[in-house]
């Protein structure tokens, strides 16, 4: 965490803007040892609004849970604490909050109306005011407008990615800033998402995975990670170290673990590269292998398993149009 003053104001923003806490509302922080900090001034914010405030300390779960790769399903009281809150704020290692978002859990919550969402890394160093948070709110909505009714999508990039895929009949996921009952888990309050369920036959060509990955590469890749697609499955990984990491990954995953399952694009102004946060960034994208079904609207594939890739300056087409171009937004 940066200095004190800083993280309480930049705290206080997330609380008010992002989760838009009431007061009386239950609020439960889940955190582990390494942000305890920023877990405490989140506590305290959402205290000051009203909110009757719980902070758990899940520390040995967060721990075993960057030890597997796949999807972290908590234990059952930790479960029933989170589908029992009005609010849940996560502020743990990103890596095992992202895919904590994948979790039958967080998908129960979210059936129960719960507002739930993790806190990004480096509270109190962001700058962040109000106005960030309205501007990606405002972008994201651009966004799910332009692809409205879109069903083919072309992504290439200078790095050699060059895939075919399908997000007919898909509806959009919405992941910014402001947090709504009923709505999957995201990251906050940098983070500006716009994700589609691919249908699972229809990816494909090759990606070149030039940034981020999950598990594999969460500080981004030393090498470029090439996975080539057919009928919508991954079947060939090459590459240098990192991918051999991901090919060992697959090799014990179950049957929807290779899936291209996701295809979603960034649009947080204020994001930097190098992180898991980047997947939310402004002219990035990335693709999914594996589990679709749980966070996606319409998605149908079922996996322990869900990778984000990111793909750097991507070029975009929808149904043979332009909008992005090495990552610059065409329609704005």
């Amino acid at each position: 965490m940066h200095s004190l003053i800083p993280a309480v104001k930049e705290a206080s923003i997330c609380i008010r803007k992002g989760y838009r806490v009431q007061p009386g509302e239950c609020v439960l922080v889940l955190a582990d040892g390494n942000h305890k900090l920023e877990a405490e001034a989140l506590a305290a914010a959402a205290n000051a609004a009203g909110a009757q405030v719980a902070l758990m300390d899940i520390s040995p779960i967060v721990a075993q849970g960057l030890l597997i790769p796949g999807i972290p399903e908590p234990p059952k009281h930790v479960s029933e604490a989170v589908k029992n809150s009005d609010i849940i704020i996560i502020k743990t290692e990103i890596d095992y909050a992202h895919r904590f978002a994948h979790t039958t859990t967080v998908r129960e919550a979210v059936d129960n109306q719960v507002k739930i969402a993790s806190v990004e890394e480096g509270l109190g160093g962001w700058g962040l005011t109000d106005d960030d948070i309205d501007k990606v709110e405002q972008r994201t909505d651009r966004l799910i407008e332009t692809f409205k009714g879109v069903d083919r999508i072309h992504v290439t990039s200078k790095q050699g990615t060059d895939l075919n895929l399908s997000i007919r009949d898909r509806p959009p996921l919405k992941v910014t800033p402001v947090r709504q009952k009923g709505v999957m888990m995201g990251p906050m309050p940098l983070w500006g998402e716009v994700a589609f369920a691919a249908v699972e036959d229809t990816a494909n060509g090759q990606i070149v995975m030039d940034g981020v990955m999950n598990v594999v590469a969460p500080y981004g890749v030393k090498s470029y990670i090439t996975v080539k697609a057919k009928n919508g499955r991954a079947y060939e990984i090459t590459g240098g170290e990192e991918a051999q990491k991901l090919k060992s990954v697959l090799a014990s995953a179950d049957e929807g673990s290779n899936v291209v399952a996701e295809f979603s694009l960034g649009s947080g102004h204020l994001v930097k590269f190098g992180t898991l946060s980047e997947k939310g960034k402004l002219g990035t994208i990335h693709f999914a292998l594996g589990d679709n079904h749980h966070a996606y609207p319409g998605g149908k594939n079922v996996s322990k398993w869900h990778l984000d890739a990111t793909v750097r300056y991507p070029t975009v087409e929808i149904d043979g149009r332009k909008i992005i171009s090495d990552g610059n937004w065409l329609f704005e």
